[in-house]
């Protein structure tokens, strides 16, 4: 019985020692799975980090040409204003010398009514003389008129000369 006691006792102690190295191999072989899947997972944030680069590429490239694009138009639009007031100041210099000529037209006609002897036409040369200065105003400030004022401006000399022009004729 001794001999049978002390085999049983071997043998559970080679079946419990058995068993305990399949059981590190098992943890092991976890140990490993577990691995693989952490390398599998990272290998895939590694991926979608790499596609998240690529795409804020694209947008940066995208963005650069939509700066480029808006420069080209801020260039051009400048290229426009610098045409438009160059156009504006040709206006101005071209109304001046209409202003001027306005003005020489009324000294004539001052200079015929003097050499009457008249009252009525020395009244007249008067008045006239009145309406050259309000003129000759105008004329110097049409430089000096703001862009937004202009069309106005011009209205209102335009409207006077008109009634200048009346007096002239009566």
């Amino acid at each position: 019985m001794r001999k049978i006691f002390a085999y049983s006792v071997l043998a559970s102690a080679l079946a419990f020692s058995g068993a305990c190295k399949k059981s590190a191999e098992d943890k092991a072989q976890d140990k490993y799975e577990k691995a693989q899947d952490n390398v599998k997972e990272q290998v895939k944030d590694v991926n979608k980090a790499e596609k998240d680069v690529r795409d804020e590429q694209k947008d940066v490239v995208k963005e650069q040409k939509d700066v480029v694009k808006e420069q080209q138009d801020v260039n051009k639009q400048e290229g426009e204003l610098k045409q438009a007031e160059v156009q504006l100041s040709a206006a101005r210099a071209e109304y001046k010398a209409e202003l001027q000529r306005h003005i020489a037209d009324i000294d004539a006609r001052i200079n015929t009514l003097e050499a009457r002897a008249d009252k009525k036409s020395h009244d007249t040369a008067a008045k006239l003389r009145d309406k050259k200065a309000d003129l000759t105003a105008r004329l110097d400030r049409v430089a000096t008129e703001t862009d937004a004022k202009w069309d106005a401006f011009k209205h209102d000399t335009d409207a006077y000369w008109d009634t200048v022009k009346k007096d002239l004729n009566d």
